[in-house]
């Protein structure tokens, strides 16, 4: 055989080979069992509101779905702190107090108030524009000293005011407006927003000056008063009341449910038009606030219920009238806060405070 032939014999001999090969490939796999393809991912369940709860704060409860959400936080409701309708059992401040600020003004306390002596909130209504400009004008003025801070605290106002209210503080930048819905029974939640403000902005302010928008303060005074006292803490002074019975009458404006307060008498407190207080006694009544009753008399509750529970000194002060006085030179310079001042009567006050002919005795 030729070498040439020889190759081709041993050609064909590999090709026989390699078919063989092949055919018992195919028969090992034709007798395996199929390969399952490879398994899909299950798809992701969220958890219901039924098998898994997650407690919040207040301040970050999410809307129901169907609800749009607004530009403004929505403040909380006060249907159970009327306590004309609550029947439903008694209700914490935490329950219904939400912390937090929509307008808090930092910039009105600089260095958190270490170059004060003293800081002033006011407490107004969203609709009394015309109070807070009559005290801007008036004894308002002495806000314009390094020592001392002024400004207007509001709860969350309806809106239809909610424009105006932001169209004067973009004017004067000094409403600091609260979470909580405007009204007359939510005077506590406004003062507490006031002390909360007062701690987390203005702490090293050594004593806050709780009043109202139609009250004259005599200042110059006032820093007297603060100046001779600089060594007290744990303080609070004004005109201070003494065994006050809770009205249990749903006809009165100051009625108390028993389930506000279930006591026969009122600690002492000193009357909300205006009151004095140390830097530490603020601070000790906001930490105590939440685990208490909702009671909505707030000068009762803040100075009263609360100061007497922490043991505050509560110091009557013959210079805070918190009335309606003779408007006469000698009573306005003589005291320190004046009650039930309509907006002309700021004006007329202020001059007589600015008097330097009338002698007092």
């Amino acid at each position: 055989m030729s070498v040439l032939g020889a190759g081709g014999v041993l050609r064909r001999s590999h090709a026989a080979g390699l078919a063989a090969l092949a055919a018992l490939l195919l028969l090992l796999l034709a007798t395996r069992a199929p390969v399952p393809p490879p398994p899909q991912p299950r798809p992701l369940r969220l958890p219901t509101p039924s098998s898994t709860h997650i407690d919040k704060p207040h301040s970050q409860t999410s809307p129901a779905p169907s609800e749009a959400p607004s530009s403004h936080p929505s403040p909380k409701t006060t249907k159970v702190i009327n306590n004309k309708v609550n029947t439903t059992g008694v209700v914490l401040v935490r329950d219904v107090y939400e912390a937090g600020h929509e307008r808090p003004h930092p910039e009105l306390c600089p260095a958190l108030g270490a170059k004060l002596k003293l800081l002033i909130l006011v407490t107004s209504a969203p609709s009394h524009s015309s109070a807070r400009d009559a005290v801007r004008l008036t004894w308002g003025h002495y806000a314009a000293r390094k020592d001392i801070a002024l400004a207007f605290v509001l709860g969350a106002p309806p809106e239809s005011l909610r424009a105006a209210v932001e169209a004067e503080d973009a004017l004067y930048g000094d409403l600091i407006v609260g979470r909580s819905i405007d009204s007359y029974s939510n005077l506590t939640l406004k003062t507490i927003s006031m002390l909360e403000w007062a701690d987390t902005y203005c702490p090293r302010a050594p004593r806050l000056l709780k009043t109202d928008d139609d009250m004259f303060i005599n200042i110059p005074r006032l820093l007297s008063f603060t100046a001779a006292r600089a060594n007290a803490t744990k303080t609070i002074w004004g005109k201070v009341v003494k065994k006050s019975l809770p009205k249990r009458t749903t006809k009165s404006k100051y009625y108390v449910s028993p389930l506000q307060f279930p006591g026969r008498v009122f600690p002492d407190f000193a009357t909300g038009p205006a009151y004095l207080l140390t830097a530490d006694a603020a601070r000790l009544l906001l930490a105590a606030a939440p685990a208490e009753r909702y009671l909505r008399l707030e000068d009762v509750f803040i100075t009263g219920v609360l100061a007497a529970k922490l043991g505050l000194a509560r110091s009557h002060a013959a210079e805070f009238y918190n009335k309606k006085v003779a408007p006469h030179p000698c009573a306005v310079q003589r005291g320190i806060a004046i009650h039930m001042v309509q907006y002309h009567e700021q004006f007329d006050l202020w001059r007589k405070l600015l008097d330097g002919k009338t002698k007092c005795r």
